[in-house]
């Protein structure tokens, strides 16, 4: 199949798609916390509660991200494969969001029920719906591996843009009249809806998947060919190494973060430090993501990956050795923002990695069911982050609104913030080294060149 590349205005719409999503991701990875224990205020129990409940939620996403996945692959109308699901989830995704933030009104019990179902909708179905969709939809808006990896660049561009939104929240929830404030949370969430849906809107419109790099739209595949496109999926290796790269990427990038907000404000006395760290690394970030691209062309993906990582693992060590200086705590994020958006923008060509390593090894393709490993090592990642802090605020005795907390509640925070990233990074880095496909994709590729080439000299040019 012929190199398929996609031109800049697909790219930049692309990266809105991924700006919109990655708003409402990284913000109810954060703040459903902060909002609960903040403004909901329904007791310890009832957190600890809601903490198992996320973890009950992203195992049920292990259903639905393969369901989804297959859903995908039988999937062919005139909107595309992945793009039409995509477009379907925007409306009902927006609408759940909202109403996970508009509940203080209601009896603590009820609240804790009501954003346990709608939690359930946002991230098993809508969310699930939106991301494999827009995740399938890269592998058929550009076939060749260089530019999927530009494409991925630029979408940690906007990313980065998403994740400023986050970083801001706490000083703006202030200024609109603070965390317990259900008008303060109101105004902002609807700020957030309404950027989420000009992002998405923008990709649903302007992107469209590109029917050259299609082998057969005539029909869906049959049951047994979808059979053998998920066995050859699930004794891939690589399969379950992307899910756990994915799932200690989303802990360490956004799920860490839940955390950030106490730590700032009780380890290390300045409650601002939490927007500080949040936004300044962007420098950072946008020097490691204009370097990508450069980096990827001399040294491959793989060890562009292997570098980032291992930036990630020297801004932990940096912040683990001295926990409470600001100093050590501001040189360790600075470090680990020149890796972490460069770890993101690359995991996310993973999945086209495996759609075309599967397709010469079978020939069949599997973008929907590649895209669940993304999709689904996102929201265990995020969603064992979010779960940790909702068990372990309670336990460490945690009291919101106190001025000071007690010793076992800010060893809590400095573990969660700095100790436990610096190992899962350090295994993350580990994970990379393994990540041969494109030399393996080659040698298959090799292989078949080789058999290719045997069966035109053995077979007749023609009569004598």
């Amino acid at each position: 199949m012929e190199k398929i590349k996609a031109n800049l205005k697909t790219k930049l719409f692309y990266a809105f798609g991924n700006m919109g999503s990655y708003v409402l991701w990284s913000f109810i990875g954060v703040y459903m916390t902060i909002y609960v224990t903040e403004c909901l205020k329904p007791g310890d129990e009832r957190i600890a509660l809601l903490g198992t409940i996320v973890l009950v939620c992203r195992f049920f996403d292990a259903f639905s991200d393969i369901g989804m996945g297959l859903l995908v692959e039988k999937t062919h109308s005139k909107w595309g494969k992945g793009r039409f699901w995509f477009g379907l989830s925007i409306i009902p995704m927006l609408v759940v969001f909202f109403f996970i933030f508009f509940l203080s009104d209601l009896d603590k019990g009820a609240a804790i029920i009501t954003i346990s179902i709608l939690y359930f909708l946002f991230t098993v179905v809508f969310y699930t719906m939106n991301g494999i969709g827009f995740n399938a939809m890269l592998p058929r808006i550009s076939n060749d591996s260089y530019d999927q990896s530009n494409i991925c660049t630029i979408n940690s561009i906007f990313t980065s843009v998403g994740s400023l939104f986050t970083a801001i929240t706490v000083t703006v929830l202030n200024h609109l009249g603070g965390e317990a404030s259900q008008q303060a949370w109101t105004i902002f969430v609807v700020m957030l809806i309404a950027i989420a849906f000009i992002g998405e809107i923008l990709c649903f419109i302007f992107v469209k998947e590109n029917p050259k790099i299609v082998i057969s739209e005539a029909k869906a595949p049959d049951k047994k060919e979808t059979w053998r496109g998920m066995k050859a999926l699930f004794s891939c290796k690589y399969f379950y190494i992307a899910i756990a790269m994915f799932t200690l990427n989303y802990y360490l990038s956004l799920s860490v973060v839940g955390i950030g907000k106490y730590y700032a404000q009780y380890v290390l006395g300045n409650e601002d430090a939490f927007s500080l760290f949040g936004s300044v690394p962007m420098i950072t970030m946008g020097i490691g993501l204009l370097l990508t691209p450069f980096a990827v062309k001399k040294l491959n993906k793989k060890n562009t990956l292997i570098i980032a990582i291992a930036c990630v693992v020297l801004g932990n060590l940096i912040g683990s050795v001295a926990p409470t200086s600001f100093a050590a705590a501001f040189t360790g994020v600075m470090v680990k923002g020149l890796g972490s958006a460069v770890v993101m923008s690359q995991l996310y060509t993973l999945a086209p990695d495996m759609v075309d390593y599967i397709a010469k090894k079978t020939g069949i393709r599997v973008e929907g069911l590649a895209a669940s490993a993304n999709s689904f090592g996102c929201k265990i990642g995020s969603g064992l982050g979010a779960a940790t802090v909702l068990w372990l605020l309670p336990w460490c005795g945690y009291v919101a609104g106190a001025d000071t907390q007690n010793n076992t509640a800010l060893m809590t925070f400095t573990t969660l913030y700095w100790w436990v990233p610096l190992g899962l990074s350090i295994i993350l880095l580990i994970l990379a080294s393994f990540w041969n496909i494109q030399k393996d994709t080659k040698k298959l590729e090799a292989v078949q060149a080789k058999k290719t080439e045997e069966t035109a000299v053995s077979t007749p040019s023609g009569n004598l």
